[in-house]
């Protein structure tokens, strides 16, 4: 899991391949949880959120270059 301020430096492409790597993580956590294999389940949780932010900066970075291509 990666610190927002370097999250926030990634390239799109970088975020898209990130967003991807979360996705089949979480997958994985989930089928785990639902075959009781998981010791912290606290680790689906944080695979969560960890998702949750990847795709708030993707969303973030979108805005930002709406806001710069409508003042240009």
């Amino acid at each position: 899991i990666m610190e927002i301020a370097k999250i926030r430096k990634l390239t799109s492409k970088e975020l898209v391949a990130e967003i991807d790597k979360a996705k089949v993580q979480l997958v994985e956590l989930k089928s785990e949880t639902a075959m009781h294999r998981v010791k912290n389940w606290n680790l689906l949780t944080s695979a969560r959120r960890y998702l949750a932010r990847l795709l708030t900066i993707q969303n973030e970075q979108k805005i930002i270059k709406s806001l710069s291509h409508e003042q240009q």
